[in-house]
């Protein structure tokens, strides 16, 4: 038999399975919150920046790195998905690219969904992806939330499910909707709730 219980001060769970009593597994703490305002802290103060930067005319990264390349900026190639096989923390983030694709058009927001193996807290999916979006130059991003997502490669099968302590629950549909327009998994079976953790 399994048991759970959920200590709310410290956010740890206990596990028992029967076989080897009780398991801490820390879902978050002190450290991890104080890490996660740390972290949206920069991410305002970087959107600060970018924005000050856009106004006032300057050229920032995403204009070096576009130089010679009428097709695609740089910034254009980064994945709206990225998922490690196997059962792993995820984030949900939004920015607003960091300039239009065209003359007549403005510049579009966007949303990325990662998921990392190894990823201790959902602020460690996060932070690789946040530095690669500040450093093309995009603006406004935004942790919308978090979760989990299991992808069996085998099976073709995706599963989106739980929620953050530290970004919150992001939107699983949202996830869902953006997974299923990459062409990469046009063959597996994607299905999100907001159960679990």
């Amino acid at each position: 038999l399994a048991w759970e219980a959920i200590d709310t001060h410290t956010h740890s769970r206990t596990m028992s399975t029967g076989e080897k009593g009780g398991e801490i597994i820390h879902t978050t703490n002190a450290e991890d919150q104080a890490q996660v305002a740390k972290l949206q802290a920069r991410i305002a103060e970087s959107n600060k920046y970018t924005a000050a930067i856009s106004s006032s005319g300057q050229k920032n990264l995403a204009d070096s790195n576009d130089a010679g390349n009428a097709e695609q900026p740089s910034w254009g190639s980064v994945p709206s998905v990225t998922i490690a096989n196997g059962a792993h923390k995820y984030v949900l983030i939004s920015a607003v690219e960091p300039k239009p694709r065209s003359a007549k058009s403005e510049c579009l927001r966007r949303d990325f969904v990662v998921s990392r193996k190894g990823a201790a807290y959902h602020r460690n999916a996060a932070e690789p992806l946040i530095y690669m979006l500040e450093s093309y130059g995009f603006r406004e991003i935004r942790v919308k939330g978090g979760g989990r997502i299991s992808m069996d490669e085998t099976s073709k099968r995706i599963s989106i499910f739980g929620y953050s302590y530290g970004f919150g629950m992001a939107d699983h549909a949202k996830t869902k909707s953006l997974i299923d327009a990459d062409s990469r998994y046009k063959d597996f079976e994607v299905t999100w709730s907001n159960g679990g953790y």
